[in-house]
């Protein structure tokens, strides 16, 4: 009674390694598991209406630029000479935030903040080119410094707010 249940036993378990290694068991998964049911209803249609967007009024947009170039230079002068990357990815965020906020301005002040961009642009060349070492490094963020105190002093929104285009 034994063997014969051994034999039942090993019997059933080659027929199951049989069809697992055949390749047969995605399809009596497939004949065992439940089919979902047909939605009832019509089909919905989305229908997507163009929303016409004003653009921000330029006050708004130096604000927001001002404050984004302040704390992208405030981190690339804290961390310069740390992660290249990051001070390529700061100094090129740092640029794109100064030209946002020379388009509100007026020509003569937009034309001022451009020579500082260009100081800034100078430094992202050198520091692109040349791979600084420590007290390079320690130099420019001393420059970088100097320059973002000028540019905050000069450019702060209460003192270019009768600059700013209507």
């Amino acid at each position: 009674m034994k063997k014969n249940l051994k034999k039942c036993f090993h019997s059933v378990l080659v027929l199951i390694l049989c069809i697992g290694v055949s390749g047969c068991g995605a399809q009596w998964k497939k004949k065992f598991v439940r089919k979902r049911a047909p939605q009832e209803g019509p089909e919905q249609v989305f229908v997507y209406e163009p929303k016409d967007y004003r653009p921000e009024p330029n006050p708004v947009l130096y604000k927001r630029s001002f404050v984004f170039w302040k704390s992208w230079q405030e981190e690339l002068i804290n961390r310069l000479g740390e992660n290249r990357a990051a001070d390529v990815r700061g100094f090129e965020e740092v640029l794109k935030n100064l030209d946002e906020m020379k388009g509100c301005l007026k020509d003569q002040k937009a034309a001022e903040l451009e020579m500082y961009r260009k100081k800034l642009y100078d430094f992202y060349k050198t520091y692109k080119e040349d791979d600084l070492d420590k007290p390079a490094a320690m130099h420019m963020q001393q420059d970088l410094d100097r320059l973002m105190l000028k540019m905050d002093k000069l450019f702060r929104f209460s003192r270019v707010e009768k600059d700013i285009k209507e």
